[in-house]
């Protein structure tokens, strides 16, 4: 699906048509024999004037629905055409001109007519969820399109202004399960962010999450959004009983398999863990996240030349990220000098991002400049926040060899819950680490959040 095209009178409706593509994932994607490729992906192609057939292979589909909105007042134009990528001639192609008030009618029937061209047969509970008003409040929806659009920016003005709208949209209707779903989201991006603590916002999102879902149990995003509130809270049985609910309820959902992933990593199981990752990649292919952190767990698992050729792939699409990677894997091939030279290129494209922080100390305490490697840290201390505190710190200190400082903060950073898991267990760069006695104790604690028994006892 890419970006509907808005031929709106009012260019202040551009909110409707990309709410509207958002809107037309959702339902597509809903049908299990179809591979839908996410939002974050599609929507960098928007106003771009690439051809079908190189975006289906940039994409790896191999059909294509696109289209466009015009809204006026009450009045709603919306045409698609669904595309054979390697012919790029029209399967299939409708107007729809209703009222507003259709809106979820043109929705639900757009999916099963894909499903039909595409000779896919839709069971009694695919029709049921593709076909399932989430309001009858027109201008509760459109708050919720305006609000989730302002959220997507992930301000702090922007998601406090999204929280509002989603209020309002609650008001209007107190049985929208989106729009308690989208204060959900908008409380934990605000975590995540650190734009509030977590102690603050995660309890937040999880009674909005848990109110959705109790108006609607077949929500599939409030059961991914509520695995990932238990994965927060360390409860790694429920993260993972609701991540694969949510994967039944729809299979398209990359944030899922994500994790899932991490659970599997903390599990052990780095093989699972990349696997699921790659589903996350494939469904999601143009997000910087999943790009640069497959890459990365495929050099973190000893498979090198996979990780080299991916990164060659990936250069032009997530630089930073594959910068920040190749720095990693030249740091520890003990090349210096070319680890600098990539740290360089991914600190000029992102300064801020809190990875640069912690690794610009490890590169100098690795470089035996131990006053710089402690300059970092104080500036570490000095300006941020969140997880890169303890994990960012500690991991300079075992750059200098400092395990016992190194050991101090990865158990704070469990007790906190932000521990970058993935890091302590995997990553070669720290490998010295695990064969210290003090590894296990930290694994016995990972372990408690697996096991709701040792957990409770």
């Amino acid at each position: 699906m890419l970006p509907l095209q808005n031929i709106s009178p009012d260019p202040k409706d551009e909110y409707f048509a990309d709410g509207m593509t958002e809107e037309l994932i959702s339902t597509v994607s809903k049908i299990r024999g179809l591979k839908v490729i996410a939002r974050t992906s599609v929507m960098g192609y928007k106003g771009g004037e690439k051809k079908i057939g190189e975006i289906a292979r940039e994409l790896t589909v191999g059909t294509i629905l696109e289209g466009s909105v015009r809204k006026a007042g009450d009045k709603l134009r919306i045409t698609v055409q669904l595309i054979d990528s390697s012919s790029e001639e029209d399967l299939w192609a409708q107007n729809y001109d209703r009222q507003l008030e259709d809106v979820f009618a043109i929705q639900s029937e757009i999916a099963e007519k894909v499903a039909g061209e595409l000779k896919i047969r839709l069971v009694d509970s695919e029709k049921r969820v593709i076909t399932k008003k989430p309001t009858e409040n027109t201008e509760a929806y459109t708050y919720f399109l305006r609000g989730r659009e302002l959220a997507r920016e992930e301000t702090e003005p922007s998601l406090r202004q999204a929280v509002g709208l989603f209020e309002k949209a609650v008001e209007l209707d107190p049985s929208f399960a989106r729009a308690y779903l989208g204060l959900a989201d908008c409380f934990l991006t605000l975590a995540s962010e650190t734009y509030e603590p977590y102690e603050q916002s995660v309890p937040k999102a999880e009674l909005s999450v848990k109110k959705a879902l109790e108006l609607d149990p077949e929500l599939a995003e409030a059961a991914a959004a509520l695995a990932l509130i238990h994965f927060l809270e360390d409860d790694m049985v429920a993260s993972e009983t609701e991540a694969k609910r949510a994967i039944e309820l729809n299979p398209s959902l990359p944030d899922t398999y994500r994790i899932l992933s991490n659970v599997a990593f903390l599990k052990g199981d780095g093989d699972e863990g990349v696997k699921l990752w790659e589903a996350a990649y494939h469904l999601d292919p143009a997000r910087p996240r999943y790009v640069e952190r497959l890459g990365l767990f495929y050099f973190y698992m000893g498979r090198e030349s996979e990780a080299l050729q991916f990164w060659e792939k990936t250069t032009q699409l997530a630089p930073a990220g594959t910068y920040r990677d190749m720095t990693e894997y030249y740091m520890f091939k003990g090349n210096h000098e070319k680890a600098k030279e990539f740290f360089s290129m991914a600190e000029k494209l992102e300064p801020t991002n809190s990875w640069v922080a912690w690794m610009k100390g490890f590169i100098a305490a690795q470089m035996g400049d131990r006053n710089t490697a402690l300059e970092a840290i104080r500036k570490i201390e000095e300006n941020w926040s969140g997880s890169i505190d303890l994990n960012g710190i500690g991991f300079i200190y075992y750059a200098l060899g400092d395990l016992d400082s190194y050991f101090t903060y990865m158990n704070r950073a469990i007790d906190q819950h932000v521990l970058q898991h993935v890091y302590l267990m995997y990553c070669p760069l720290f490998a010295k680490g695990r064969n210290d006695p003090r590894y296990q104790g930290l694994l016995d604690k990972i372990k408690e959040t697996l096991e709701p028994e040792t957990k409770s006892s």
